[in-house]
């Protein structure tokens, strides 16, 4: 009897050992990690392509939360036909809101530095270029939100980048950034100081690099003339 009753408790511990650790392990597999990043290419599609019938800040604010806050480390649906659409010819709607002010807009041009490339993420790096000289407090307000962004951390806070057209012509290069330089270097809140002064850096440092290309471009140019010069007389 003292057996059968021994087996008897053994089992309900052994059940009761298992119900626990199967409560246990549903709940790791439900709660996912608090630094995950997911990215529903299909539900930004439809946000968007709302936005774009009717950039209301309703559709805003529905728009900018599907899209994660930095880079994404889970992703599905159909991205090509996501990015097709949100870089195509609906693309300047948002680009108009951003340059208008609208503080939405830029933040989701933010978030979509995070999930885009090559000459998509180039068009979205010189529209906040833009924004910097045009409303210089309301970007470091926003830039304070996504400095610690991947795609920050990794390439620093983009205010330099004046776009593909700028780089044949260094002159008109330097000249936006000086504007940036002024725009930015213009906001005195004490709480935006330390971004502000390294916005006013990396700035800075790109101004000095188009100078030193075009003295030592203008160097090559003097070089090759006096040979060209020298050539001509002894011939």
């Amino acid at each position: 009897m003292k057996i059968h009753n021994l087996i008897k408790a053994i089992g309900v511990s052994v059940l009761v050992f298992c119900f626990t650790m199967g409560i246990c392990l549903i709940g790791q597999e439900v709660r996912k990690p608090k630094s995950m990043m997911v990215l529903d290419w299909n539900k930004i599609l439809t946000h968007f392509m709302a936005y774009a019938d009717n950039p209301n800040e309703e559709n805003a604010l529905r728009l900018l939360h599907s899209l994660p806050q930095d880079r994404p480390t889970e992703m599905f649906g159909d991205a090509r036909a996501a990015t097709r659409h949100i870089f195509g010819e609906n693309y300047v709607i948002l680009y108009e809101e951003a340059a208008a002010g609208d503080r939405i807009a830029i933040e989701i041009l933010f978030r979509l530095l995070n999930i885009s490339d090559g000459g998509s993420q180039e068009m979205i790096l010189s529209d906040l270029g833009l924004i910097v000289r045009l409303y210089p407090k309301l970007f470091l307000e926003i830039l304070s939100k996504y400095q610690e962004t991947k795609h920050v951390k990794n390439f620093g806070y983009p205010v330099a980048f004046v776009g593909t057209g700028h780089n044949m012509h260094p002159r008109a290069e330097k000249h936006v950034l000086k504007k940036r330089l002024e725009a930015v270097s213009s906001v005195d809140d004490s709480e935006y100081k330390e971004l502000r002064d390294a916005c006013i850096k990396i700035i800075e440092e790109m101004i000095k690099k188009i100078d030193d290309d075009i003295t030592r471009k203008e160097g090559q140019e003097e070089g090759n003339a006096v040979e060209n010069s020298m050539s001509g007389l002894m011939n």
